[in-house]
């Protein structure tokens, strides 16, 4: 178990509220504290603006520059490495690990170790790139005296656009944060790869088309309007799962709206609801090594099998700025390595984390008896995510790769790793090489009833 006797807990105010508590939670800060967002102190999202004392993590300065955008590029092209000019500033392996083990993850090291003559890490200079639109800044300066806790932390109410709770005081605050943190606020349609590569380094593709849409309705009032997003994923390949397909209604406040799954079963050819979807049900194209809340870093209902304690903030090496890995030059066979990603594709930097570990709950079954996570303070993008099986043994870790999509003013992770160390296997998803490019776009209101029942039927029958 890793060491947090050296983490300064870091919080909105005096007043730590647990998140097992049966009434509403109250997160939220005073007028003057959320004052501090956006000003010397603080940044929008709530991160510290100031570097740290020797220089390594830098002051932010307002996320991504757009100045770097690549010359020539326009939307629907990859995303292309805008910092080129970037060079190694050392690599960390099986031989030198120990001398950085306090500014990394337990799950990290074992990779390090599990794999000394192929895997490491290449780290670079940090570039503190998050950022986000004028109005999505403004909504969360508005959550950080507003936005409170639903009964037993199963939610956010009081709250509108994304991050309910920028200067957090409990564990599942944080949590919430990644879950309802700012990704666009529009339509995302990715087409992606994922694999499940043998022992050996043998595996076989499977391709999945991703719809993200953030809801326009959201906290605006309405019979929708607590649907933070609607999500379709529809598998293409392999042959034995393609037309399978699910639908999600991701709600703010679970407690009052819990969030909906339908299915479209293509032996039945009908849609049906899918109450158990979600938590440790297995992926269908993981071969055991993924579970469903782990999607995105963690997702769904994760209040209820879960406990969370917020440990407090450190520095980190983590995946960051990792615009090389998905280059359509970089075939899938130079991407995938025996044991994990190659890499030599893979960037790494040092950033400020919260650190939250959520422990299973007496009663409650998960196939993880506790997990934790290592969440970036400038994006709340989960960056890191150790799970320890009920006996406390490290399991299984995976590494979010993010990058800024400069079009829509948000970081986001387009693909992650997820490492089995027991059955020395992983689990790679969201890789877009050679699949279309991503399309972002605004349909507002009436793309809502692409996100029913009725048209997921219509989806499983084309």
């Amino acid at each position: 178990m890793m060491d947090y006797k050296k983490t300064i807990i870091v919080v909105g105010s005096s007043l730590v509220f647990s998140s097992l508590t049966g009434s509403l939670a109250v997160a939220k800060v005073s007028e003057k504290k959320a004052s501090e967002l956006g000003g010397d102190t603080l940044t929008w999202a709530g991160a510290e603006r100031a570097g740290n004392n020797d220089g390594t993590i830098p002051a932010y300065t307002g996320g991504f520059d757009n100045n770097k955008i690549p010359a020539g590029w326009k939307s629907g092209m990859p995303y292309t490495n805008p910092f080129p000019e970037d060079k190694i500033l050392f690599t960390i392996n099986a031989s030198n690990v120990d001398q950085y083990a306090d500014k990394l993850a337990p799950g990290t090291i074992a990779m390090l170790k599990a794999y000394p003559d192929t895997n490491y890490l290449h780290v670079y200079q940090t570039r503190r790139t998050a950022t986000a639109t004028a109005k999505a800044k403004v909504d969360i300066k508005h959550n950080a005296s507003n936005a409170i806790l639903a009964p037993r932390g199963a939610g956010v109410v009081n709250m509108r656009g994304s991050t309910p709770f920028p200067i957090p005081n409990s564990g599942v605050e944080v949590v919430w944060n990644h879950v309802i943190r700012w990704r666009g606020g529009q339509r995302v349609i990715k087409n992606e790869a994922s694999f499940a590569p043998q022992i050996d380094g043998s595996y076989s593709k499977a391709t999945r088309t991703i719809n993200f849409f953030f809801n326009p309705e959201f906290k605006t009032g309405g019979p929708r309007d607590d649907i933070i997003f609607f999500y379709t994923a529809k598998l293409n390949s392999p042959s034995r799962l393609t037309g399978e397909i699910g639908l999600l209604h991701e709600t703010a406040n679970q407690s009052a709206h819990p969030r909906i799954v339908w299915k479209y079963y293509t032996g039945q050819r009908r849609v049906r609801r899918a109450p158990d979807a979600g938590y440790d049900t297995p992926s269908s194209d993981a071969d055991g090594l993924f579970v469903s809340d782990q999607v995105d870093g963690i997702n769904g209902a994760i209040n209820e099998r879960f406990s969370w304690e917020l440990k407090g903030k450190r520095e980190m090496y983590i995946p960051y700025n990792n615009y090389d890995m998905n280059q359509s030059d970089i075939k899938y066979s130079d991407l995938i390595a025996k044991g994990h990603v190659n890499p030599k594709w893979t960037r790494w930097e040092l950033h400020r984390v919260w650190v939250i570990e959520g422990t299973l709950r007496e009663g409650s079954r998960h196939v993880y008896g506790r997990r934790v996570l290592f969440s970036d303070e400038d994006s709340w993008q989960v960056s890191i995510h150790d799970m320890y099986d009920t006996k406390q043994n490290l399991w299984r870790t995976m590494d979010m790769f993010g990058t800024i999509f400069w079009d829509a003013s948000m970081h986001w992770v387009q693909a992650y790793a997820s490492y089995d160390l027991q059955a020395q296997r992983y689990y790679l998803r969201g890789v877009i090489n050679q699949e279309e490019p991503f399309v972002f776009d605004q349909p507002g209101s009436k793309g809502i009833s692409g996100y029913t029942p009725a048209a997921l039927r219509r989806m499983g029958r084309r």
